[in-house]
């Protein structure tokens, strides 16, 4: 290599030790403040907290599923309560042909209306739909969905620089691991 390259990697390689002591420094820290000082505590750390997130996905994944579900009540109450008066209307017409024409006038709404009486049929309650209850409850399990994905965020972050430290540290050790073989069997060689 000349002597010109060789200045000109020479900034960069000080770059690259300062940041990744740096890196280090604050891999310690960050250990020091979760009070990990083993390689055993870290492993225990990582799967006492990927035990949490898998938890609480679980919770979000029951709630996100009872939101939907909510939503889609919410959707067959809004077609029912549209489509009342126009079944209603439809029930006083008495003569056949005067029906058929507002039946056919209105044939979308009273589909929807239709579809949306069966499906709410075990819902009713002294023949009213609990709409309110349903947008209480969603927008309760709405505001503990949002609760605990901001629990999830910083676990997840912290999870993240675990495993990074994880890697870091069985790299290492399989390094050594393959020095002192190479070692040993250079050993082995050489008294041979």
């Amino acid at each position: 290599m000349d002597h010109t390259a060789f200045q000109q990697l020479q900034p960069y390689s000080t770059k690259a030790k300062t940041a990744n002591l740096q890196r280090y420094a604050d891999a310690f820290r960050f250990l020091q403040a979760k009070q990990l000082f083993t390689t055993d505590d870290l492993d225990t750390a990582l799967h006492s907290m990927q035990n949490s997130i898998s938890a609480m996905k679980a919770s979000t994944g029951e709630k996100q599923s009872r939101i939907k579900e909510l939503d889609e009540l919410l959707r067959m109450a809004q077609y029912y309560v549209d489509g009342k008066p126009v079944a209603d209307k439809l029930g006083c017409i008495r003569f056949e042909k005067s029906r058929q024409k507002y039946k056919s006038e209105h044939d979308d709404t009273l589909r929807t209306f239709y579809m949306a009486e069966r499906k709410l049929k075990p819902y009713f309650k002294d023949g009213k739909i609990p709409i309110t209850v349903w947008r209480r409850e969603r927008e309760r399990l709405e505001q503990e969905y949002k609760d605990i994905q901001t629990e999830l965020s910083p676990l997840y972050a912290d999870v993240k620089k675990l495993w990074a430290i994880h890697y870091n540290i069985y790299e290492v050790q399989h390094e050594q691991e393959r020095q002192q073989t190479q070692l040993h069997s250079r050993k082995t060689e050489i008294e041979l």
